[in-house]
């Protein structure tokens, strides 16, 4: 059965760490679980607030990545690519201003494999406890 399904920081199924300042780093790191499939495609959204260790708004030069990895980790496909902080504004409502994927076909994450959401902000670092994000796309279960 395929469902509508949102990938959000809270889902069990996903690691947080704190990125360090001026290097693009794993914020949040998604592993699809046994039986399950996420489905990817152009239209789905990626929605983003990220937030610096001084509880500030990143700063708008802040770098968003979204990447695809395989279950070993090593092969990387990016799912939008590194991104200005500024075109995402914590935009989560108005679907005209939402980022979409940069693929042009239906992508099928299998489980066990990783989406990677990466951060890089100037400094301080970027704080995994009040950030968040919703990735919006399908799973196959």
């Amino acid at each position: 059965m395929i469902e509508p399904f949102v990938i959000t920081q809270e889902d069990e199924a996903v690691t947080q760490a704190d990125g360090t300042a001026n290097e693009l780093q794993d914020l949040f790191l998604y592993r699809v679980p046994k039986g399950t499939k996420i489905i990817l495609s152009p239209d789905d959204a990626l929605c983003v607030y990220v937030v610096e260790t001084d509880s500030t708004a990143a700063q708008n030069t802040a770098l968003i990545k979204l990447e695809l990895r395989d279950a070993t980790a090593t092969e990387k496909t990016p799912l939008v690519q590194a991104t200005q902080y500024a075109n995402f504004a914590g935009e989560f409502q108005d679907e005209d201003k939402l980022i979409h994927l940069d693929i042009t076909r239906e992508i099928v994450v299998g489980e066990q494999e990783y989406i990677a959401l990466m951060g890089k902000n100037p400094t301080p670092y970027l704080d995994k406890d009040l950030s968040y994000f919703e990735l919006r796309c399908h799973r196959e279960i």
